[in-house]
């Protein structure tokens, strides 16, 4: 029996040799040479063996593939946060948180709002004294055209809601990626007054001293909230306290206020004593046409000469004094007066004493302020227009 283990065999000699499979040789019997390996063309590269991976190796591997997913994951989340924190109604809301906290100068900067001196309701003193000032809001809805944004909002005043729309404009991008927005400044509402009394009438607003025109009104631009509102008409008229309320930012939502005086007991005295000065001064006057007044005597014949011209009072006018009009506090008159002119004559047919009289005296005409010195009176008839001279 041969045991060439080259010669074909049936059976066991089919099955390769462990090494033909394994990659592996064996060893040569002792005192045998092993064959050389084949060279040339036809010579198969004997198989690398292979390695066996390193623990550490493995553990790197598997770590540096949740680094890129752990990677991937907080570059989805970083941009999805910086997308949040860049969008428009981020603006709006710091505006709208600032304001809620009744820090109004940081408000007014979110928003670049522009204030003067004269504005004296845009401060934290002021709004401090406001009631039904914004105490919540709530984004409704946010559209992006372009480098325009839109932010619709509801405000909480005094448990109502009121409408708001915000704009903002693109000014850029942060990292070439986000875009940053600017609120554009919200259209203000104001507090509307009209007080009836003279011109220049000092007004507290939320505290705030001002005066009114000469049309007796005044104009302060105001954030969301309602005002006390009074008068200080010192000593001579007093007014009830109102309240202007100014809902949102549409200055169409602010509501005008107008405020009616009343002359107190020291103005009506002083009022009456006003009158009496007016009568008086027109009495004390030599001619028969006093300036300003509302009597006046004619008559008079060119040939004679005269002297010793004046006027006696022989009954004062009673006077009213009513509610405010255009031109100040109306003062009507109750019952006439009574004066009489009189005046010494010479003349072509002699001398004598020349009389007109009596005349009615009308004080009609306003009130239409006061100083220390008390109330000032202008007639509204001037030279007996509305009377009969004699």
């Amino acid at each position: 029996m041969s045991t060439d283990d080259t010669a074909p065999q049936d059976g066991w000699g089919s099955v390769p040799r462990v090494a033909d499979i394994s990659g592996t040789r064996e060893a040569p019997a002792p005192g045998t040479r092993e064959a050389p390996a084949p060279t040339g063309a036809a010579a198969a590269p004997a198989p690398r063996p292979r390695k066996r991976m390193r623990r550490g190796a493995i553990i790197g591997i598997i770590a540096g593939g949740a680094a890129v997913v752990l990677l991937a994951v907080a570059g989805g989340v970083g941009y999805s946060v910086g997308s949040n924190s860049h969008a428009p109604e981020r603006q709006v809301e710091a505006f709208l948180d600032h304001l809620r906290s009744g820090k109004v100068d940081a408000a007014l900067t979110d928003a670049g709002i522009e204030h003067a001196k004269d504005d004296v309701l845009l401060t934290d003193a002021a709004y401090a004294k406001a009631k039904s000032r914004v105490t919540g809001y709530r984004i409704a809805a946010t559209k992006t055209d372009g480098d325009t944004a839109t932010v619709g909002a509801y405000l909480t005043q005094s448990g109502r809601q009121v409408a708001a729309t915000f704009t903002l404009d693109k000014t850029g991008t942060d990292w070439g990626v986000f875009p940053k927005w600017e609120l554009q400044a919200p259209d203000l509402g104001s507090v509307d007054v009209v007080v009836q009394a003279p011109a220049g009438t000092t007004v507290a607003v939320a505290g705030q001293k001002v005066t009114t025109d000469k049309t007796g009104g005044l104009t302060l631009r105001a954030l969301p909230g309602s005002y006390d509102v009074a008068v200080d008409g010192g000593k001579w008229f007093t007014a009830d306290t109102a309240t202007a309320d100014v809902r949102g930012f549409a200055a169409a939502e602010s509501t005008p206020v107008s405020i009616t005086t009343t002359l107190t007991d020291d103005g009506r005295a002083a009022a009456t004593d006003a009158v009496n000065a007016w009568v008086d001064g027109c009495i004390a006057s030599t001619s028969t046409t006093p300036d300003g007044c509302s009597f006046y005597a004619y008559g008079e014949n060119p040939a004679n000469t005269y002297t010793d011209q004046k006027w006696t009072l022989d009954a004062r006018p009673t006077v009213q004094v009513d509610g405010w009009l255009a031109d100040g506090w109306m003062v009507t008159t109750s019952s006439y007066g009574s004066a009489t002119f009189t005046a010494n004559f010479t003349g072509p047919a002699g001398s004598g004493t020349a009389t007109a009289g009596p005349i009615n005296v009308n004080a009609s005409g306003y009130i239409t302020g006061f100083t220390d010195a008390g109330a000032t009176f202008e007639s509204s008839i001037g030279n007996g227009s509305s009377d009969t001279g004699s």
